[in-house]
């Protein structure tokens, strides 16, 4: 039991250390991968720190090279962001049709077109 909780720790220590020496590379790919939008870039980081410190605990031994492993799932948690915002972006064909369903534009004056 102290030997796992030993091996937790010191994996902890291990993330830590190695996030912290690559967080600034990986911002600057993350506002690159969300079309310069920083404040994407800044959630998409921020989500790449939760969902690898949760890995790290299943596949370290496995991994050979920490940067290239952090980027590419980093890459890939921007991509499934991008996929996500665009498929919502593409449900919605007209937003007047959504937001005014009776046929009144927003640029309209609703008494004047009744």
């Amino acid at each position: 039991m102290l030997d796992r909780h030993k091996r937790t720790a010191d994996i902890d220590s291990i993330f830590w250390q190695q996030w912290q020496e690559h967080q600034d590379y990986l911002y600057r790919c993350c506002v690159k991968w969300m079309g310069g939008n920083s404040t994407n870039a800044e959630d998409a980081l921020s989500m790449a720190m939760l969902k690898a410190r949760e890995k790290i605990q299943q596949c370290a031994k496995a991994i050979e090279n920490f940067k290239a492993w952090l980027t590419k799932l980093t890459y890939n948690l921007c991509m499934d962001l991008l996929k996500q915002s665009t498929c919502y972006a593409s449900e919605v064909e007209d937003v007047d049709l959504v937001i005014y369903p009776d046929g009144v534009s927003q640029g309209e004056n609703p008494i004047l077109a009744a």
